[in-house]
């Protein structure tokens, strides 16, 4: 494989270099063992590389790039961030069909910018299997002497499935808590004083769980796909290099610092922006910076990108002199933080006219470190600090098109949304070539959502007015409001979604469509996201005094539910019921009850009610049968311990079960229980 690409490279080279005509790549997507942990496990890999091979182009090159897929399952090749035909974007059936088993695509287009971008799969979850890469794309005529340039591609790596993680997540919120010890119980709040206990109660009565800022606990964090990676200087008289950054994670945000001093930034997803100097970056997922570091003969920095929520880093190294170490990131203390906390930024909504002019700022012909001797930054965690170098105030005497946009969904059943409606439900957002659109992204859920824009960059509203920096890809954080404009001047469908993968793959999709050229039509919607959409959500108790199976099968909508029970003996209650979730809080349901008790000969009734979420996270339901009898019943959980918790249920038939429960691991439990029905006993749940 590699020695096809290198023939390939060889023959054409002197001609690009020349004409810059045409570029040619080759490669397979296949499967690949290897181990990152310990284990050995089979990923995805495009040219048996993970990340795939770096892919250069400069401008006026054509790009002409085939893929065959070796895999027995469909694959995709998506070019984030790179300005392209929209047949050759790379999202399944939207706008090029995927890569069949056994089949082989070629993408051919010019390339017409310059920057920092990669390239991934936008297929299922194989990104978090290996899919992704860089691309490079030049000036046409960078001169030779240019400073030396290194990418870091950084990402996350799980030896599970990714299918298996989709399901653990719908499964439990807090399944990868206690891989992270991160479950937020009751004794570490005590522990964390006033505060944390207020910030228990205020977020209770707003009725929001307990806060994480990452899903998913992940086994390693990559740079370059190693743990710990090095970079050599090349010249050893250097004072800097550029480093291409580029969170090419599925669903991590990294805190990237530099030991040998401040960063100065140069340009954010492509696009260049005024040199600022930054002790610590934020990168979300999807985004790329291009940085200067110092760089020395005698030392070797630490490049440390610490993964946000503080479970873990990667390191890369540049020089070959002594080690130097960058700080340690502390975890962060979730008890402490409040909901404005968890955004770490500032708001960025500003009015819709935005008319103040930005303040001036001194124009850089040399974008080395002495053009930014300014104030370090100590840690920056959004867009305030960014500024164009150039105006990019969009076509004025336009009509404008605004797009309000709620970012929904919780942890609890792990469905997210635009609008309170996933990508299945309302899927279109219509716009007009000629306009310029507006949208408004208010985050009304507890995580950070990074959203990027398909085929456009959009600028990205800030204090900087007219310099306001373009972007392709947009941080929107916690309860936090951001605006982003772009100029409507393509044609046909682009996806717009959040990169977190798993927030997509459950929801978090829209195709913005052109209204005059568009080519997405029901067909196109049905397989757009072919993901599995049913989910299940079980438990089965094995108790001395009874046996209850709990069964749940839903997806973002629709729900069915299974409950049995029984005293092995002369008593039983069994329920079957439809659930339709109308958001995070509510649900009406009906079905069918029978039960039997003791002596008394069994009985069935038809039931119906509805389920909303009550302050304090008092789950309650509030059903009537068809005999007339109303009935309410409240069930909540504390967890006392990482591994202790106590859950409970009660209705007004005076009917109760109060159980405590030791979780010996992420799927079993140890119980005691007391049962009005069924008396006091102990055994054993199972999560499945």
């Amino acid at each position: 494989m590699l020695a096809r690409v290198l023939f390939t490279f060889l023959m054409f080279s002197h001609s690009f270099l020349v004409y810059g005509e045409m570029l040619l790549y080759e490669f397979d997507i296949d499967t690949k063992l290897v181990n990152f942990t310990g284990t050995t496990v089979e990923a995805l890999a495009i040219g048996d590389q993970i990340p795939a091979p770096t892919i250069e182009a400069r401008v006026g090159d054509v790009l002409r790039a085939t893929f065959h897929n070796r895999l027995d399952v469909s694959a995709s090749v998506h070019w984030h961030g790179v300005l392209l035909p929209d047949d050759q974007d790379g999202v399944p059936f939207l706008n090029t069909q995927p890569i069949a088993p056994g089949q082989s695509f070629t993408f051919e287009f010019p390339i017409i910018q310059t920057g920092t971008y990669w390239y991934h799969s936008h297929s299922d979850l194989q990104v978090q299997r290996g899919i992704y890469g860089a691309i490079i794309l030049r000036e046409k005529d960078q001169p030779p002497n240019s400073i030396q340039d290194e990418i870091v591609l950084f990402s996350d790596w799980t030896d599970e499935d990714p299918g298996s993680v989709l399901s653990n997540l719908k499964k439990d919120k807090d399944h990868y808590a206690y891989k992270k010890n991160s479950v937020q119980s009751w004794d570490k709040v005590l522990a964390n004083g006033g505060r944390a206990i207020r910030n228990r109660f205020s977020q209770s009565f707003t009725r929001m769980g307990p806060m994480d800022l990452a899903d998913i606990a992940y086994d390693r964090f990559l740079a370059n796909g190693k743990s710990e990676n090095k970079l050599i200087v090349n010249d050893i008289n250097a004072e800097q290099i550029l480093l291409r950054l580029i969170n090419g994670s599925t669903s991590s945000y990294f805190d990237v610092e530099y030991a040998g001093g401040p960063m100065t930034i140069i340009a954010a997803d492509g696009q260049d922006v005024e040199p600022i100097r930054v002790k610590r970056l934020r990168m979300s997922t999807a985004e790329t910076y291009d940085v200067l570091v110092r760089v020395s003969a005698e030392a070797s920095f630490e490049l440390r990108a610490t993964s946000f929520d503080g479970s873990g880093f990667s390191s890369t190294f540049v020089g070959a002199g002594d080690r130097v170490y960058a700080p340690d990131v502390p975890a962060p203390n979730l008890f402490l933080m409040e909901a404005r906390d968890m955004a770490m930024g500032i708001d960025m909504m500003t009015t819709p006219e935005h008319q103040g002019a930005a303040e001036a700022m001194p124009k850089s012909d040399d974008k080395g470190m002495e053009a930014a001797m300014v104030e370090v930054i100590a840690h920056m965690t959004d867009y305030q600090h960014l500024v164009a170098t150039a105006s990019t105030v969009l076509p004025i005497q336009r009509d404008w098109r605004q797009i309000d946009l709620t970012l929904s969904g919780n942890m609890e059943r792990y469905v997210w949304s635009f609008n309170g409606a996933t990508l299945r439900e309302d899927d279109q957002i219509l716009i007009r070539k000629g306009e310029n659109v507006r949208i408004i992204l208010y985050n009304s859920t507890m995580m950070h959502h990074p959203l990027h824009l398909h085929g456009h960059f959009f600028r990205v509203v800030n204090q900087h007015g007219d310099r306001s920096p373009l972007k392709h890809t947009v941080n929107v954080p916690p309860m936090g409001t951001v605006v982003i404009e772009f100029d409507a001047n393509e044609e046909k469908d682009w996806l717009f979604h959040c990169h977190n993968q798993y927030h997509m793959k459950t929801g978090m999709t829209r195709v913005i469509s052109y209204e005059e050229t568009s080519t997405y039509d029901a067909d196109t919607a049905r397989v757009i996201q072919p993901y599995l959409r049913w989910f299940n959500h079980s438990k089965l108790d094995v108790q001395s005094n009874f046996l209850d199976l709990d069964y749940s099968l839903s997806d973002e909508r629709h729900g069915f539910q299974l409950e049995a029970d029984s005293n092995f003996d002369d008593s039983y209650e069994i329920e079957a019921t439809y659930t339709y979730y109308f958001s995070s809080f509510f649900s009406t349901f009906a079905g069918v009850e029978r039960r039997k008790h003791e002596e008394q000969a069994s009985t069935s009734y038809a039931i119906a009610g509805f389920n909303y979420t009550l302050p304090l996270l008092i789950d309650s339901e509030w059903r009537v049968d068809d005999e007339g009898e109303f009935r309410v019943e409240l069930e909540s959980e504390l967890q006392f311990t990482r591994r202790l918790g106590f859950d409970w249920r009660w209705n007004t038939d005076n009917e109760y079960r109060y159980r405590l429960k030791y979780n010996m691991s992420k799927r079993w439990a140890f119980t005691l229980n007391s049962d009005s029905e069924y008396g006091d006993g102990v055994g054993m749940q199972y999560l499945f």
